[in-house]
C-alpha cells in the first residue's frame, strides 16, 4: 500500500480529520460575528472572507487544515515582498518513513507568529492508541483557545495597509489560477483569460414539417467574471483534457469533458499555457476531436454534434449535426469563393 494511503488510513489521521473539520466549522462561527463588526467598524469596503479548507494539498504529500483570511484577491505586502497571511495551520508532510507534523496561528502581521518547523513522527506510533490520543489532546487544547487568538489578530490588522487588486488584475488572476486547477467557467459562453465574457443563448427549434430539430447559438450579451460573481460564485466546472491538443499558428488548442456528462468544452493556450480564451458548452457532450479548416475550428461531440467557430471572430458559432465531410466541402467552398 502506498505510503500516503497508510497515513491516511492510521487512527492518528482520521482521528485527527473528523476534529478539525468538526471544530473549524464552530471556531469560524464563534469568529464570523465578531469579525464582521470589526469590518463595520473600521469601515472596510472590501471582501476579505475567513474560510476553512479542509485536507488542502499544496503538493503532492503535503497535507493542511486551514482556518485563514482569503488574501487572495490582494497585493502582496510593499513592505515583505511576500503574500498577507492570517491562519491556523494544521500541517503533514508524509515522508516514507517519518511524518512531518506542526499546529501553529501564523500571521505576517505579526513577527512572534510567523511559520514555525514541524515535529517529526515515526509513522508506526500513528496506530498507537496512547500516543495518538496524547497528540490529539495537544490539538485540541490548541483549537480551544483559538476563537480569542483569531480575533485579537484580527484586531491588530490595519485593513488601509491592504491593496484591494484592480478589477482587471483580480479577474486574471482567478481565470489563470481556476485553469491551473482544471476550472473553467461552466455556463454557455466564452470566458477570455483577462475575465471578460460573452454569454451566449442557446436553444433548439423543431420543424413541425420535418421534425427536424436546429439547435442555434447567438452571442448574448458581454460581460465579465466580476459581473458572473456578484451574483453567483458556483459558476465553475471541472474538466478534463484527455481527449487531445493541437498547435495551431502560436496557440495550443485543447478539448474535452466538462463535469457533467453532457458538457464539453475548448480552449486556445498562450505559449505560456496561461488561457487565452475557452468556450463551453452545456449540450455537445465531451469533444472527442478538432481541427482547423481554413479559418474555422471544427469541433466534434462524441454523439455527432459539430460545432463550427470562426477563429477571426469566436462569436459566431453554428451548430449543426451533418455530415463532418459535407462541413468541411462547405468551407473550402467558401473560402474558395471568396479568392476568386
Amino acid at each position: 500500500m502506498d505510503t500516503i494511503e497508510i497515513v491516511k488510513q492510521s487512527k492518528f489521521y482520521t482521528e485527527l480529520n473528523s476534529l478539525l473539520r468538526e471544530q473549524f466549522d464552530t471556531i469560524k462561527r464563534d469568529i464570523d460575528p465578531v469579525y464582521e463588526q470589526l469590518l463595520e467598524e473600521r469601515k472596510f469596503p472590501y471582501p476579505l472572507p475567513i474560510i476553512c479548507q479542509f485536507e488542502y494539498k499544496g503538493w503532492e504529500r503535503n497535507v493542511q487544515w486551514r482556518l485563514e483570511l482569503d488574501f487572495d484577491e490582494y497585493q502582496w505586502s510593499s513592505k515583505t515582498i511576500k503574500p498577507h497571511f492570517l491562519n491556523a495551520l494544521v500541517f503533514l508532510e508524509i515522508g516514507t518513513e517519518l511524518l512531518h507534523f506542526k499546529y501553529q496561528l501564523c500571521s505576517s502581521f505579526n513577527d512572534f507568529l510567523e511559520p514555525k518547523e514541524t515535529e517529526k513522527i515515526e509513522l508506526e506510533k500513528l496506530n498507537d492508541t496512547k500516543y495518538v490520543s496524547e497528540k490529539i489532546n495537544e490539538v485540541q487544547q490548541f483549537l480551544d483557545g483559538l476563537s480569542r487568538l483569531f480575533i485579537q489578530e484580527l484586531e491588530q490588522i490595519n485593513f488601509y495597509e491592504l491593496e484591494y487588486m484592480e478589477d482587471d488584475v483580480r479577474m486574471n488572476k482567478k481565470i489563470q489560477d481556476k485553469w491551473k486547477e482544471g476550472a473553467v467557467v461552466g455556463y454557455d459562453c466564452i470566458t477570455y483569460g483577462d475575465g471578460y465574457m460573452v454569454m451566449a443563448n442557446t436553444y433548439c427549434v423543431e420543424d413541425s414539417e420535418t421534425n427536424e430539430v436546429k439547435r442555434h447559438w447567438f452571442p448574448l450579451c458581454d460581460t465579465t467574471l466580476t459581473g458572473i460573481e456578484r451574483y453567483d460564485e458556483d459558476i465553475w466546472s471541472e474538466i478534463d483534457i484527455f481527449h487531445g491538443s493541437f498547435t495551431h499558428k502560436d496557440k495550443t488548442i485543447v478539448f474535452g469533458d466538462g463535469a457533467m456528462g453532457n458538457e464539453g468544452y475548448v480552449a486556445s493556450l498562450n505559449e505560456d499555457k496561461t488561457l487565452d480564451w475557452s468556450i463551453f458548452f452545456t449540450f455537445s457532450n465531451p469533444i472527442i476531436k478538432a481541427k482547423v479548416a481554413v479559418n474555422y475550428l471544427i469541433c466534434y461531440g462524441d454523439t455527432g454534434c459539430v460545432i463550427k467557430i470562426n477563429l477571426d471572430n469566436l462569436t459566431e458559432i453554428n451548430v449543426s449535426y451533418e455530415d463532418p465531410d459535407d462541413l468541411l466541402d462547405a468551407i473550402n467552398r467558401e473560402f474558395q469563393n471568396r479568392n476568386i
